[in-house]
């Protein structure tokens, strides 16, 4: 799926933390959110409106006028195109079978996010990740913990000071006690979303700490307290949101961490791999 022209010069012009936040709603929302009034879009960002008004003029775009008659533009050559109108008629008769028509409806939902990915909020994340003096704690909701526990067994084992926190009710802010600077909180949270990570998050915050969260494409409250937010689309055939594009995207930061720190990873997984082997062979001998 290619990405509109616009798409470019929003995400690469985009550099610090209140402008990875506007670009990140216009490309999340194209072109709809572009069509909003400069307040709506502060709002949604968190930012002000002055903030959208400056990284617009960045972009190029001295009037607001202008950048909503460019979003237009690029609307109408999108849906002008042959490939479009190609996807169009393929998309118009789904199968029948459910199992197909899940895998490629999530097939659809990745190469969506794809195209409305931001690389620098991206990176912004993995940078918080691999600073050696961090401590990762990662929490997440009902449906979410498992994405949450999954990328902590992961970065677990890239490097030190990583940790899971159960949502467990009253416990999880007794993990704030401590918290500080040094911390980066990583928080999934998705639609219904969750009062007691907004009030997590906002402690978190108070306290210095980093955050980065994981979200759906309507934005937990919580992306007001994030220093980085990654969003995914969660549409589903089922009843439940989809979860596909969230365990892709940490895959990806699995991925950046490993590169990002090799050498020292590699030691460490050397030295598990010592130590599980250690507790394999202590283990008693199975009767034949």
């Amino acid at each position: 799926m290619s990405a509109p022209p616009l798409f470019d010069r929003i995400r690469s012009e985009a550099r610090s933390t209140a402008e990875r936040k506007v670009a990140s709603i216009l490309l999340e929302g194209y072109p709809t959110r572009a069509l909003a009034t400069v307040e709506v879009l502060a709002k949604q960002a968190s930012v002000s409106a002055p903030t959208v008004l400056r990284f617009l003029a960045k972009i190029g775009f001295s009037r607001f006028a202008d950048f909503q008659a460019a979003a237009i533009a690029d609307v109408e050559r999108q849906l002008g195109s042959p490939l479009n109108n190609i996807r169009s008629e393929a998309s118009a008769e789904p199968p029948e079978h459910v199992y197909q028509r899940t895998l490629l409806m999530q097939a659809e939902a990745l190469q969506v996010a794809a195209a409305q990915a931001m690389p620098a909020e991206f990176d912004a994340i993995v940078d918080l990740l691999v600073s050696p003096r961090a401590t990762i704690k990662l929490l997440g909701g009902r449906y979410s913990q498992n994405l949450a526990q999954r990328l902590a067994i992961q970065l677990g084992q890239l490097r030190p000071g990583v940790s899971f926190t159960p949502l467990m009710l009253g416990f999880v802010y007794d993990t704030l006690v401590d918290a500080g600077p040094q911390d980066v909180f990583v928080i999934f949270d998705y639609r219904r979303y969750q009062s007691e990570l907004l009030t997590f998050a906002r402690g978190a915050r108070r306290s210095g700490a980093r955050i980065c969260l994981f979200t759906d494409i309507w934005r937990s409250p919580i992306a007001e307290y994030a220093d980085a937010v990654l969003t995914s689309p969660d549409a589903s055939t089922s009843p439940f949101g989809s979860r596909v594009v969230a365990t892709a995207q940490i895959e990806a930061i699995v991925a950046a961490v490993s590169q990002r720190c090799r050498d020292w990873s590699r030691d460490r997984l050397a030295r598990i791999e010592e130590l599980r082997n250690l507790g394999a062979a202590e283990q008693p001998a199975k009767e034949s």
